[in-house]
């Protein structure tokens, strides 16, 4: 069996890109067949753009890619009314990998479930 890398990423290391230099760092990290597991949500915008862009990429080498969001929570206090007001996230997740890789993604509404692994040879 092969091993799989995961790599956990703050939301600081995305924070300031544009979107276009959000998408080249998944997509290189995951075409490095890395599982990338993002302190934050993408945004709706961001999920379309990495979408488009993969299909843009996809090839015989690079097979695309299988993400999973758990959004912000539905409740809305003071608090996150306040950081949504000054433009920030109070939380969620982002699960991003290689199709190859990636065999199973079950989400349900407050986790999320991945099988991962080569596909074994016949």
């Amino acid at each position: 069996m092969t091993d799989v890398e995961i790599e956990f990423i703050t939301s600081d290391v995305l924070k300031g890109r544009s979107i276009e230099e959000k998408m080249r760092y998944i997509l290189d990290h995951v075409k490095d067949s890395k599982i990338l597991v993002i302190e934050e949500s993408l945004s709706a915008q961001e999920e379309v753009a990495l979408i488009e862009e993969t299909m843009r990429q996809v090839n015989k080498k690079f097979q695309g890619i299988e993400v999973s969001t758990l959004r912000e929570r539905a409740e809305e206090g003071i608090r996150e009314k306040l950081i949504k007001l000054l433009g920030g996230s109070t939380g969620g997740i982002t699960v991003i990998g290689p199709s190859k890789l990636v065999k199973k993604i079950k989400k349900e509404p407050q986790q999320i479930t991945m099988l991962a692994g080569e596909a074994s040879e016949k």
